[in-house]
């Protein structure tokens, strides 16, 4: 039976930052398990188009089986680099308030790896001329309340966790990669993991890390038999959103084609930060942006960055490779309601800027006569930033250890114990880059 000093069960944006910075140490042995392929390094050039290009959301492969086929917002990639190769490349830190998780936990402590994080996916802000003519609308428009996006694009590629931790540690001799090998659940015994059950063998380990996502990891511990006395599963939280499309003018249809002549389109570039007025100091509990997809087709869309609503991560079937009974629970709690309706009327005002009116000609969806109450309720979706199924305070203590155990931790977005107001991959890899020191 193989031994390893740590087995990282998921090779997602974390786990591929655990392997990379716990393989530095040459006397330790790590084994990375992937559900998903792994192509290698990016020099061998066999990484599927779709994952490189970072233009678009790679959504239409290297999925996990979904119990709901047209929930988009169950979408989790199953691939090394998990969700961070198939994200928008957006890297962007929460409010410092986000960042207050318990004992141990603030912004000025948390901060150094937000910045190690950032550095090593090499984040950059886009430059002025990269920005399409309709983000460009959008972000003088909100003026002081515009972000442009720093984004992880090294040469036209999404420079995912993979390619950013991994391939630097490809010709360790320490570091074993097992990618297209399912992890089933994790071997207990008197309060300590032996090991885990990975594919159609065990593995022995000192310590074993889960990094298999907010939905992965709650399955494992599951199927672990560790729901009967921890919360593990509970507290599912996504930022929450919904969006409108617009016909373009003329005027927009010239100008893209020009743009993309000379630089390419971009499905996102920009955001603008907004609160509402319920909003507690300190944070932004409102995102709105606008999208630009080929054709050119635009949108825009809202996401209320703090909700109250919570739902759940269970088990369907003892087998791994089922899909799991994921409840997001959007819009249970009325005040997300409250909130995102805003989000959407913001969305319309912007819309109609001196700025962006240029540019849309009418809208198409859902239309100017709905009410937005209205379509909000029926149209809620989340943002593919789901967090806090294993929640630090409520399954893991301060280091991510799950609570009675020593050498059992967890560390990936189902750890954060509140969701941050802003997109969650920074802070998901800053996370694995604080724990790599204590593992």
């Amino acid at each position: 039976m193989a031994r390893y000093d740590v087995l990282i069960l998921g090779a997602g944006a974390a786990g591929c930052a655990l392997a990379g910075r716990l393989s530095e140490n040459p006397d330790r042995s790590v084994c990375l398990v992937e559900a998903g392929p792994d192509y290698g390094h990016l020099s061998e050039g066999r990484w599927p188009a779709d994952i490189l290009d970072p233009r678009w959301l790679a959504l239409e492969s290297h999925l996990w089986e979904r119990d709901d086929a047209e929930d988009r917002s169950q979408a989790r990639a199953r691939i090394l680099g998990g969700c961070s190769a198939h994200n928008a490349c957006v890297v962007l830190e929460g409010a410092p308030s986000d960042y207050e998780w318990g004992s141990g936990w603030s912004y000025e402590a948390f901060a150094p790896y937000l910045r190690r994080a950032a550095e090593t996916l090499r984040t950059h802000v886009l430059a002025d001329d990269e920005l399409t003519p309709w983000h460009r609308a959008f972000r003088e428009a909100g003026r002081a309340d515009s972000i442009v996006h720093p984004v992880n694009i090294v040469g036209g590629v999404r420079w995912h966790s993979g390619f950013a931790y991994v391939d630097p540690a490809r010709g360790r001799t320490n570091l074993t990669i097992l990618a297209d090998t399912l992890a089933d659940r994790v071997l207990l015994e008197d309060g300590r993991t032996t090991g885990a059950v990975v594919g159609e063998r065990e593995l022995e380990a000192d310590t074993v890390v889960v990094s298999g996502g907010a939905y992965g990891s709650p399955g494992i511990l599951l199927r672990s038999g560790l729901g009967a006395d921890l919360p593990v599963g509970e507290g599912l939280v996504d930022h929450v959103g919904t969006g409108a499309g617009w016909e373009p003018t003329e005027p927009l249809l010239a100008q893209t084609a020009a743009h993309e002549a000379e630089h390419g389109l971009y499905m996102g570039q920009v955001t603008i930060a907004a609160r509402s007025r319920s909003c507690p100091p300190g944070v932004n509990d409102l995102f709105v942006f606008p999208a630009l997809d080929v054709g050119p087709e635009i949108s825009g869309a809202a996401f209320a960055m703090k909700p109250f609503s919570r739902g759940s991560v269970r088990l369907r079937s003892a087998d791994p490779e089922a899909p799991l009974a994921i409840d997001h629970g959007f819009l249970r709690d009325e005040r997300d309601v409250d909130v995102l309706a805003e989000g959407f009327e913001r969305l319309r005002e912007l819309a109609a800027s001196d700025e962006v009116r240029p540019y849309v000609a009418r809208e198409l969806r859902p239309g100017a006569e709905v009410d937005a109450e209205m379509h909000v309720r029926a149209t809620a979706r989340g943002f593919f930033h789901p967090v806090a199924t294993c929640a630090i305070g409520r399954v893991l203590d301060e280091r991510c250890r799950v609570l009675g155990f020593e050498n059992l931790y967890v560390v990936d977005a189902s750890a954060i114990p509140e969701i941050p107001s802003a997109n969650t991959n920074l802070t998901t890899i800053a996370l694995a880059e604080r724990a790599a020191e204590w593992i």
